[in-house]
C-alpha cells in the first residue's frame, strides 16, 4: 500500500473514532441529567417533608391557623414567623412549576396553590410580602398563574 492510502485510511479511522466519541458524550450527558432530575425530586421531596414536619408541629401549627384566619391579628414575632411559613411555600411552589414537573401539565400544582391561597390571612401575607418587593417576579408569575387559572 502506498503512504496516500495509509493516509487516507488513517484518516477515515480517526473521523469515525471523533464520531464515536461524541455518540458516547452525549449518551453520558443525557445519563447525567436524568441523574440530576432524580436528585432534584428527591431534594425536593425531602425539604417538602421537613418543611411539613415543622410547620405541624402544635405550636407552629397553632400559628398557621391563627395567621390563615386573620395575618393582621398576629404581633410582629408572629407575623415575621407567618411570612417566612409563606414565603418558604411559595419558594417551593415555584421550583415545583419551574423545574422537573411531576405532572404534564401545571393543573396539579395550580390546584396545589389555590387550596393554599383560599385562606385570607395567606393572601393578606403574601400582598404585604408582594408590596415589601420580597417576593421575586418569576414567583409572583407563578402565584398570579394559578389563581387566575380555572
Amino acid at each position: 500500500m502506498e503512504t496516500q492510502s495509509l493516509a487516507e485510511i488513517a484518516t477515515i479511522v480517526g473521523a469515525v473514532s471523533i464520531l464515536l466519541t461524541l455518540v458516547f458524550v452525549i449518551i453520558e450527558l443525557k445519563n447525567n441529567v436524568a441523574q440530576a432530575k432524580v436528585a432534584n425530586i428527591a431534594t425536593r421531596d425531602q425539604q417538602i417533608g421537613q418543611y411539613m414536619r415543622y410547620w405541624l408541629q402544635d405550636e407552629n401549627f397553632a400559628l398557621v391557623q391563627k395567621g390563615q384566619d386573620d395575618y393582621h391579628s398576629l404581633n410582629e414575632r408572629e407575623k415575621q414567623k407567618f411570612e417566612y411559613y409563606i414565603d418558604e411555600r411559595i419558594r417551593m411552589f415555584s421550583f415545583s412549576l419551574s423545574t422537573g414537573r411531576l405532572s404534564s401539565t401545571p393543573e396539579f400544582h395550580y390546584n396545589r396553590i389555590k387550596a393554599f391561597f383560599k385562606y385570607k390571612g395567606c393572601i393578606e401575607c403574601s400582598e404585604h410580602l408582594l408590596s415589601e418587593n420580597l417576593i421575586p417576579y418569576a414567583w409572583q408569575t407563578h402565584i398570579q398563574a394559578a389563581l387566575k387559572s380555572k
